[in-house]
């Protein structure tokens, strides 16, 4: 298509025929909320705006009246996550890419397991990126995480020695859209100064005694990259709270998946049931117990959720295949 003058904040195609609806509007791209306000990029040039009757995030496409906001495009991809009270938070709206941070010095393979599950969820795709891949033992770390994920697209990155930089540039082009989620000190600040070729985030020390690193982004914002795609960089995430579907926890553990499809019963909740392939597999040593264990946590949690989800379907009985 033709040269947009968004295209540096995701222009495209799909965006265009989402426009094509409202005639007459400005479109505009969210890349940074602070304060009431939303910092938007037009064709013309950034303007701050207020924010009155709608609820956007960053990476939201919207049309502008003059300088008001006058619709919300609807959203093709939202990451969400539950607040403490329950409530959904939208972190990341219209992406295209979870970039999801895993330091290799401080790796927790149930929170990238987690994250993978709110990443498919959100209905982006999916990427594990291993940070500080240059410290020692970091290759069996990666080794671990691979095996432990199946199918899960990683990639192996430093910002130190620039391994795996040109496969995210790659990955990164125009029109996509990429967020990067993490933990604080996972080297996300650093990560993003090296994809753009220099230092625009602000980099924090890391704690001797854990490893980890204090918060250095602040808030949300969405910056264009030199490969012609976009990221929206967030602050560390302590906690990710979910009501993912089950679709969602299917695709981040789909080697489970696999093997419950060779259970005798098709609603097994491989627990006791007689003829059940995923804890023969456990007691077999084929799978990862680590792994079936944070497998039923999840979905532990998310029954919990659904209970209290008026719309929730009624519990199946087990029945034979």
């Amino acid at each position: 298509m033709d040269n947009h003058a968004l295209d540096h904040v995701g222009w495209s195609e799909r965006v265009a025929s989402l426009f094509d609806q409202l005639p007459g509007r400005v479109p505009a791209r969210v890349v940074g909320i602070e304060r009431g306000t939303a910092r938007v990029v037009t064709p013309t040039g950034e303007l701050t705006v207020r924010l009155t009757d709608f609820a956007v995030a960053v990476g939201d496409w919207v049309a502008l009246d003059d300088d008001r906001l006058a619709d919300l495009v609807p959203r093709w991809s939202q990451l969400e996550r539950l607040g403490p009270e329950g409530a959904r938070q939208t972190l990341a709206a219209n992406v295209d890419v979870v970039l999801i941070a895993a330091p290799a010095d401080h790796l927790s393979l149930t929170r990238v397991e987690r994250e993978l599950v709110v990443a498919w969820d959100s209905g982006a795709r999916p990427v594990v990126v291993v940070t500080k891949t240059d410290l020692p033992g970091a290759t069996a770390v990666v080794e671990e995480l691979t095996a432990r994920l199946g199918a899960a697209d990683v990639i192996s990155t430093s910002s130190v020695d620039g391994r795996g930089l040109d496969e995210l540039r790659a990955l990164l082009q125009r029109p996509v859209t990429a967020v990067l989620l993490g933990p604080s000190g996972a080297g996300k600040s650093r990560l993003v100064n090296a994809i753009l070729g220099h230092d625009r985030q602000a980099v924090g020390e890391v704690r001797e005694g854990d490893r980890r690193g204090r918060h250095t982004t602040t808030t949300r914002q969405l910056v264009p990259l030199p490969s012609g795609g976009s990221l929206i960089d967030m602050p560390g995430i302590r906690s990710l709270g979910t009501d993912a579907s089950v679709e969602s926890v299917a695709a981040a553990f789909d080697d489970i998946e696999t093997l419950a499809e060779e259970c005798r019963f098709a609603d097994c909740a491989h627990d006791l049931e007689p003829g059940c392939a995923v804890t023969a597999a456990v007691a077999a040593g084929t799978l990862d117990p680590a792994r079936f264990d944070s497998y039923r946590k999840l979905e532990r949690e998310l029954a919990q959720e659904r209970r209290h989800d008026p719309k929730a379907p009624e519990p199946k009985r087990a029945r034979p295949r």
